[in-house]
């Protein structure tokens, strides 16, 4: 009968690692099967740009301040005006960009009237910027 220096109480306080590093060489080897399916690059011919001789047309600027206060190029307008003043422009100007500046202080009410009135004056492209 042999006898060890340990107790017969003590556990065995040991780790048995082979069947981690079992598991870690499997996925390495799942990785490296799959790593060159995911390079999925595919070959584009871009079109050449177009620059054009056309010039631009500098925006209009349409500012919205607190108390419902609208200034389209800094000339200022009423709630009502806004609207007939931005289908002038529209008429005259078809590609313009409106540029719509809202002030910190102005309410949301005031700024959904504004585009509203742009969308319904026919304004395409609109730049929202703050103050």
């Amino acid at each position: 009968m042999a006898f060890s220096a340990r107790a017969a109480s003590a556990s065995m306080a040991d780790i048995n690692i082979t069947p981690l590093v079992d598991v870690m060489l499997v996925l390495l080897v799942i990785f490296m099967v799959t790593a060159p399916l995911l390079d999925n690059r595919q070959l584009l011919t871009l079109p050449a740009t177009h620059i054009s001789d056309t010039p631009k047309v500098e925006p209009r600027e349409l500012q919205v301040e607190a108390g419902e206060i609208f200034r389209l190029d800094g000339v200022a307008l009423a709630p009502a005006q806004l609207e007939l003043a931005l289908r002038d422009w529209r008429q005259a100007t078809p590609d313009g960009i409106l540029r719509l500046v809202v002030a910190d202080d102005a309410d949301y009410q005031s700024t959904a009237r504004a585009m509203a009135a742009a969308e319904r004056a026919g304004v395409e492209h609109i730049s929202l910027a703050g103050l």
